[in-house]
């Protein structure tokens, strides 16, 4: 088979897969699960097979799509070696995600209908990584935004559910906007719809406007500062699904339009993401050390690391962070769910929040496989060496370095180590913090831990997997060096070698977060602190205040003008009825109509017919003649 025919299959058959779904949504819910994991895992190995064929090179695909004028869309998609890498992550991220499901949702009445929804995010994931064509590129971006919306609402019975729905659909739109912009200016400049047939040239880059425009899109899908607040509302989804969409993947797709748009724009784009990247990692870090809820925390850390990526400006260095942290990051909530599940399946803990972190601790006693994997990613988290994190997160900082030493922007640049520097060492604090409050010391709500009577094996071996998949190996058979890996090699992705003095920087890190750990033991945060708290309940006291003000408006005086202006018209209509009758018909007119008829019958005497008038008309005339010479 060809790469073509495979290439067109790849495309559809997650949208197959979603209509399948959908076809059965009746039959028992664990053939339901079973099937659906089926079609996930024919996905995975479609796609590794696709990319073991394609050796390392692109495969495209243009078709002419329709006409316009003198213009030819074209339906095009292209499988770049980064588009490959980040399908491959969510290929696999999403058939672990949905075996965990089989038995974290085992209870839901509506699984067919989580099922449907991730099948379809796959499918507007994939058509998003592939997309060539701009206007495909932004009808799959929507589509994934939508597939958010319906899963964080899917337990719509909450409330809470449904307003962060609302939250994250309205904040995505303020940043799609700008894209929409982005895109039309790239058009323009580049005098093309396709990021294929977008090259520098004799055009030069695109301009930092339009780059600005399309990364204001990015920070809203990626949550990165100032429109951070929604992911953290947006774990009310289901713990699975907020490991696929709002940790590995969709979150993602912003720094993946980073890494598009790399080639074709400038330095001071590339800057200008690099700095929103460095304000979200500190600030995302900062805030989930003060989170109660284990699920707001890794969403604050989601943030935190997608400002990492956007240090990378969209380099290889973004890219390898990307697929590494979609990993551990996967793995870390999907571990967060077993937490959950367990808690709230305890008969001593079912009245209380099972996310709660005040009713953790001690946990691996009776969760020793999930607190085994907790720990892998804990340490990929804050890139300790035998973790993939290693490698991705020394990689930013000699990419940083390396740019240092050949910029004119140098002092910005060593501004970004700095801030790589605090953002390492707060990640170190609040994740290996978070380990110790889960899964070490006593249980703080002193529950009775009862250890299962039998191991979830639908949970524990994606975690475990995951893990596994998190480990050095697969990059490199060297712990501290990556240069000679056969995967980055094959994705042709570049590693830069970090100087010695960072090593000595990422070690004080490590050896500062895990002491302050430890001396921050026994302090717990009572709440969940958000970014820009009143903002989103201001918008929503907004929204009504607007409307009553606009019917006031509306009412009092836009009515009232209205109905002033209709009594003003009556009130003229009759002056100018008078004016017109009175003056232009009754004096002017029937005036010069009077005169007119009187004039003509005085004249019409002169007109008699009979001659002895006129000869007395003609010696009166003379004789007044006479007189008037006379005189």
């Amino acid at each position: 088979m060809g790469l073509t025919p495979l290439f067109i299959g790849l495309l559809l058959f997650p949208w197959i897969s979603a209509m399948l779904i959908a076809i059965i949504s009746n039959i028992p819910k664990s053939l339901i699960a079973t099937f659906s994991i089926l079609l996930s895992l024919v996905q995975f190995i479609g796609l590794a097979y696709f990319v073991f064929q394609s050796n390392g090179n692109q495969a495209s695909i243009h078709i002419d799509w329709f006409t316009l004028g003198d213009t030819v869309f074209r339906a095009s998609f292209e499988a770049s070696s980064s588009a490959q890498l980040v399908a491959l992550l969510v290929a696999l991220v999403a058939f672990f995600v949905q075996i965990f499901s089989s038995s974290y949702l085992k209870d839901e009445a509506n699984l067919a209908r989580y099922y449907l929804y991730l099948h379809l995010f796959a499918a507007a994931m994939f058509g998003l990584l592939f997309a060539d064509q701009i206007w495909i590129f932004y009808a799959s971006w929507e589509m994934v935004g939508a597939c958010s919306y319906l899963l964080i609402s899917f337990w719509y019975q909450k409330n809470v559910a449904i307003q962060a729905a609302k939250k994250a659909f309205l904040f995505n739109r303020f940043g799609d906007i700008g894209l929409l912009i982005g895109l039309i200016g790239l058009s323009i400049h580049f005098n093309t719809m396709e990021f294929s047939g977008m090259q520098i040239g004799s055009v030069g880059p695109a301009p930092i406007a339009i780059g600005i425009a399309l990364l204001a899109g990015a920070i809203g899908k990626s949550a990165q500062f100032p429109l951070m607040s929604w992911l953290p509302d947006a774990m009310e989804g289901p713990t699975p699904a907020s490991a696929l969409i709002h940790a590995a993947t969709m979150v993602a797709a912003g720094v993946y339009l980073g890494i598009k748009i790399y080639p074709i724009t400038g330095e001071d784009t590339h800057l200008f993401m690099a700095a929103f990247g460095a304000i979200s990692l500190v600030s995302g870090a900062v805030f989930a050390l003060f989170q109660n809820d284990i699920k707001k925390a890794l969403a604050y850390s989601t943030i935190s690391q997608l400002g990492l990526m956007w240090m990378g400006m969209g380099s290889d260095a973004s890219l390898l962070h990307l697929v590494v942290h979609g990993i551990f990051k996967a793995g870390l909530f999907l571990s967060a769910g077993s937490v959950i599940h367990y808690l709230h399946h305890q008969k001593s803990s079912r009245h209380l929040d099972a996310q709660s972190l005040n009713q953790m601790g001690g946990l691996r006693k009776v969760l020793p496989w999930t607190a085994l994997g907790y720990g892998v990613f804990a340490a990929g988290l804050m890139g300790l060496p035998f973790t993939n994190g290693f490698y991705s997160k020394e990689n930013l900082a000699g990419f940083l370095w390396e740019n240092a030493q050949n910029s004119p922007f140098y002092p910005i640049y060593w501004t970004l180590l700095a801030c790589l520097g605090v953002g390492m060492f707060l990640s170190n604090w609040y994740i290996s913090r978070q380990f110790y409050l889960i899964f070490l010391g006593k249980n703080r709500a002193q529950l009775d831990l009862e250890k299962p009577k039998k191991q979830d094996i639908a949970q524990h071996v994606p975690v475990l997997l995951l893990a596994l998949f998190s480990l050095f190996f697969w990059t490199s058979t060297q712990v501290l060096h990556a240069e000679d890996s056969w995967l980055l090699h094959w994705f042709q992705i570049k590693i830069i070698d970090v100087p010695g003095f960072w090593l000595v920087i990422t070690v004080c890190g490590w050896v500062m977060g895990i002491t302050l750990t430890w001396l921050s033991r026994h302090w717990v945060p009572t709440k969940n602190y958000q970014f820009w708290p009143a903002f989103w309940p201001s918008i929503f006291q907004f929204i009504p205040w607007k409307a009553r003000w606009t019917n006031i408006i509306d009412s009092l005086l836009l009515d009232r003008f209205l109905i002033w202006l209709a009594q003003l018209q009556v009130v003229t209509g009759h002056i100018i009825a008078w004016i017109d009758q009175s003056l232009v018909d009754g004096i002017l007119v029937g005036f010069s109509t009077r005169m007119s008829q009187f004039s003509g019958q005085l004249l019409s005497k002169w007109q008699s017919g009979k001659v002895q008038q006129y000869w007395i008309l003609v010696f009166l005339t003379f004789g007044l003649f006479l007189l008037y010479i006379w005189m």
